[in-house]
């Protein structure tokens, strides 16, 4: 079964890819929106350890998907306060 992962794909793991949406898996099941990716500050989200609970999940993918996601938003924020100066 294929999926295809909404662009633009803007880094791909093992199981987990951050899109143009958010966060999301590979083979289609679980995605997580940038809505619902807080800042880093903002500490460890809830759906994070459910996912990670999820059979066959890749901790350390999904982590590494959360960390790229955060600074793919941040740069997103950025750019939009520019854009608005």
């Amino acid at each position: 079964m294929s999926y295809e992962l909404t662009e633009p794909v803007h880094w791909q793991g093992r199981q987990w890819a951050v899109t143009g949406y958010g966060i999301e898996a590979l083979d289609g099941m679980y995605h997580v929106p940038f809505a619902d990716i807080p800042d880093a500050e903002d500490g460890r989200p809830g759906w994070l350890d459910d996912l990670r609970r999820r059979y066959g999940t890749d901790g350390d993918d999904l982590a590494a998907a959360l960390r790229v996601a955060r600074t793919v938003r941040a740069e997103a924020k950025a750019s939009a306060s520019k854009s608005m100066a």
